[in-house]
């Protein structure tokens, strides 16, 4: 396949899906596209279609690194960018893991929807990357993310995710959030594992 005929097939994934609607924890906005492919017991299989987004590398993931990142995409997205222009990013904020307990290496991403600009930061920390396509495993679960409950809904999936016959990528894993921090009610967070 040449380099042409791949940048045509990855523009194809990059266009949003017809007919598409969010789910309601999107809460109006402009989410990352999916397709619920199964249900199972404590977990969806979704097909996720490219999506862009805006990210900045953690190293090894702990509370205060996860924290300073959060502040580095959201400063960026209060005008701390060339432009000093604010920019509207949908949910979810999205940690990705991978790695063991003892050596990981983790990056905190926003979505970015088709279409949107986004103004250079001046912190060079944070960069844009894309997520190819791919079919995720997710379990989702309210509250508030903190550690204990997302290693432990991360353990959960994977034990469902094993009970229905499946195979998974076993080092990497999403804990994504929905919600921002004032909203009280109706969380939504999900886990995902990539399947192999």
């Amino acid at each position: 396949m040449t380099f042409q005929a791949l940048i045509a097939l990855f523009t194809l994934f990059m266009v949003p899906v017809q007919g598409w609607k969010a789910p309601w924890f999107c809460h109006g906005d402009d989410c990352p596209q999916f397709t619920v492919v199964h249900t199972y017991e404590g977990f969806e299989e979704r097909f996720y279609h490219a999506s862009h987004w805006i990210t900045v590398d953690i190293g090894i993931t702990t509370h205060e690194k996860v924290k300073k990142a959060i502040s580095k995409l959201f400063l960026y997205t209060k005008g701390e960018n060339e432009e000093k222009k604010n920019v509207k990013l949908p949910w979810p904020l999205i940690l990705s893991v991978e790695g063991d307990e003892d050596e990981n290496h983790g990056s905190l991403s926003w979505p970015v929807p088709v279409g949107t600009h986004l103004p250079k930061p001046n912190d060079a920390t944070i960069r844009e990357t894309d997520m190819p396509a791919a079919t995720v495993y997710v379990r989702s679960f309210g509250g508030v993310i903190l550690e204990t409950n997302m290693l432990e809904n991360l353990k959960k999936l994977m034990e469902s995710i094993k009970a229905a016959g499946k195979s998974f990528v076993p080092d990497k894993f999403v804990a994504a959030g929905y919600d921002p921090p004032l909203r009280l009610v109706n969380r939504h967070n999900e886990i995902w594992i990539f399947a192999d």
